[in-house]
């Protein structure tokens, strides 16, 4: 019985469902508005039949209540894809199947005669079809467990291995949803060929291997073919690997491990060390195996081993790699300490500070007497350590000459003498045949200040002794030799003996790092100068200052190694008796001095640990930036006469660091290539 034959029914129905659903007919087309609270869901198939001009049949186990809010309008089509949606929550869904939609249990719709469509036909509505994906490059069964997860429980999908295609049955949206991702799967496993060159392996023996394993495989996986093809070329002893991405990175792990050489006989290994040095690493085991070739049995009595202790250890100073032979459990041992003992030693940046300051006051003052006559002096209160008495005398009383000659005033010896006198000198004198005489009066008063600091600053290993000296390397007069001719014709082949020795500033140290941020130095410090006095001396005089001591320094801390604070005061006065003591006329026979020292001496030290490069690139930056930013300030003064671009100025440092870089990443690419080839 159709709707027609019933007339009286079919308009009541419609009115009532009407304005159950809020049925709005607004001019030009009709929208919906579906507002349902527990409808019963026959009464909404029956609606949407009508409404819609589509024939439904309806399974009899599809029952229940319906509940829907809706507060916009929806078409005619609209209407019929929100009936699909809510026979899909309920757990019902419709297959067309013709001009006839079947409302059925989502449970028997896979097994129900539904569409079946291609790729390309999905319409993307909630009606359950069938539909056929065909794969290009990757293989159906493959994707098969990938996808399981993403459809319904009552949803159908299988793979077809002789046409690499998927055959699912779902609703059309969930279809099309994975469509699209098979095919985003399909596209990036593009087939591409790789060329893989051998260099222990033949090319022939690693291809029958592998296609032996690949049909393997593929008789598990159902019989289809090997989705990899390998071809061997015998010239360049090489394989030919074509396949998706995953294939050809799965085959070129087997080759890698199958292109290896051969291990060698009686357990010999190399090892090649990366930070410590191979003869001291060998002297390091050979003496370990020597120790645990004895075994102690339990009475403190050592046994030698069963079957002696045949282990060898030698190092190659040219590859910096020690070459082992030893039985299967001692190399494990052996590799277990080398691997401990070849590790990157921290470093230490040890800088020291030092700084002296002296000050030097001075005043002399006096007034000194000379008679002589022509038979040599016979009254004076010169001092005979006073080079400036001494010399004004000679030149204005020279001594008288035996053979006769007049002793002239020598204008060129008293400017010779007043000349390398310091101070303020004064002299009056008398000049005739019979007596001379001479007044000299002197006066000086002097200052010296002097602030030196020296910052040497010295990086080393860890428990590596390490020093740096910056000075002059100055002769000293040790002795001489004058051999005399016996004919009375003087001295022949006179000679003297020098002996160099550095005068400036030295630092030796040796950093022992402690487990934690606190380093021991055995460290000491010299510091020597030229004085530049010689005036009692009969060679050169030098200032010295040492220092040798072991101290603990924390990380970046500075401290404190010694110093020397000292005052120096020296009050003189030479006088005639008497006539010195005299109130204020003893002046005229007096001559005093004073001289006043005051000296600070400090040695500071601090250390700074660099565990890592990036620690030892700031550490060197700063130093860098700061004699660049020097020479870039001596730049800025300029010169004289020339073009300031002829002084040279350091590059920035952010270029440096880009060089190292390239360098660094060139040496790993390196090394990581070698590493490689061993392996």
């Amino acid at each position: 019985m159709t709707l027609r034959s019933r007339p009286l029914r079919t308009p009541l129905l419609s009115a009532l469902l009407a304005l159950l659903l809020g049925l709005s007919s607004p001019l030009g087309a009709q929208d919906y508005t579906v507002n349902l609270k527990e409808t019963d869901i026959q009464e909404l198939i029956k609606f949407v039949a009508e409404a819609t001009g589509t024939t439904i049949v309806v399974d009899p186990a599809v029952k229940g209540k319906v509940k829907v809010v809706s507060s916009k309008p929806v078409s005619r089509d609209e209407l019929y894809e929100l009936f699909l949606s809510i026979l899909e929550v309920h757990g019902y869904t419709a297959v067309r199947s013709g001009g006839v939609v079947r409302v059925i249990q989502s449970k028997d719709a896979r097994s129900a005669p539904v569409d079946v469509r291609d790729g390309k036909g999905a319409s993307g509505s909630d009606e359950y079809i069938t539909q056929v994906i065909r794969l290009e490059n990757i293989s159906a069964a493959k994707l098969i467990p990938v996808l399981r997860p993403l459809v319904p429980q009552q949803a159908h999908m299988a793979a077809y291995a002789p046409s690499n295609a998927i055959i699912i049955s779902d609703v059309s949206a969930n279809i099309d949803r994975i469509r699209d991702i098979i095919v985003r799967m399909d596209d990036s496993a593009v087939q591409q060929t790789d060329i893989v060159k051998l260099r222990y392996a033949v090319s022939e023996d690693v291809v029958r291997m592998l296609d032996q394993l690949n049909k393997s495989e593929a008789k598990q996986s159902g019989g289809a073919e090997p989705e990899v093809l390998l071809v061997a070329d015998n010239r360049t002893n090489s394989v030919l690997v074509s396949g998706d991405e995953l294939e050809r990175a799965r085959i070129g792990k087997l080759i890698k491990y199958l292109d290896t050489p051969l291990e060698q006989s009686g357990n010999v290994k190399v090892i090649y060390l990366e930070y410590a040095q191979a003869p001291d690493i060998a002297d390091v085991l050979t003496r370990v195996m020597q120790n645990i070739s004895r075994l102690d049995t339990g009475d403190g009595k050592p046994q030698p081993r069963t079957g002696g202790n045949t282990s060898t250890i030698e190092a190659d100073e040219g590859t910096n790699s020690l070459i082992i032979t030893a039985d299967a459990d001692e190399m494990a041992a052996l590799e277990a300490v080398i691997h401990r003992l070849d590790i990157r030693r921290a470093q230490v940046l040890v800088e020291a500070i030092i700084v002296e300051m002296e000050l030097i006051d001075g005043q002399d003052l006096g007034l000194q007497w000379l008679f002589a006559n022509e038979d040599g002096a016979f009254g004076s209160n010169i001092n005979a350590n006073d080079t400036r008495a001494r010399r004004i005398a000679e030149a204005v009383i020279p001594p008288s000459n035996d053979d006769g000659s007049d002793n002239d005033f020598e204008l060129g010896d008293l400017t010779s003498a007043l000349a390398q006198t310091p101070g303020f000198s004064l002299g009056w004198g008398t000049l005739d045949d019979d007596f001379n005489m001479a007044v000299i009066l002197n006066a000086l008063k002097s200052q010296t200040n002097a602030n030196i600091l020296s910052t040497p600053s010295l990086l080393t290993l860890d428990n590596q002794e390490a020093y740096i000296t910056v000075g002059q390397n100055v002769p000293f007069v040790t002795g001489s030799y004058t051999n005399t001719g016996a004919g009375g014709d003087g001295a022949q082949n006179p000679f003297q003996t020098i002996e160099r020795e550095n005068v400036g500033i030295t630092l030796t140290v040796t950093p022992h790092i402690n487990e934690g941020d606190s380093v021991v130095l055995d460290i000491e410090q010299e510091v020597s100068s030229l004085t530049g006095l010689s005036l009692i001396a009969s060679d050169l005089i030098t200032n010295e200052r040492k220092i040798q001591t072991k101290v603990l320094a924390q990380d970046g801390r500075v401290i404190v190694l010694g110093g020397l604070i000292k005052d120096d005061v020296q009050d003189g006065s030479q006088k005639i008796p008497i006539l010195g003591d005299i109130p204020f006329l003893g002046r005229l026979f007096r001559t005093d001095a004073v001289q006043v020292t005051k000296s600070n001496l400090m040695i500071f030290i601090r250390t700074t640990i660099l565990r890592d490069d990036e620690q030892m690139a700031g550490a060197t930056a700063d130093k860098y930036r700061y004699i660049k930013d020097q020479q870039e300030l001596r730049r800025a003064r300029g010169l004289m006469f020339l073009d300031d671009e002829n002084l040279p100025v350091l590059p920035e440092w952010d270029s440096q660091i880009q060089q190292l870089q390239e360098i660094k990443d060139t040496e790993d690419a390196a090394g990581d290539a070698t590493a490689a080839e061993g392996s």
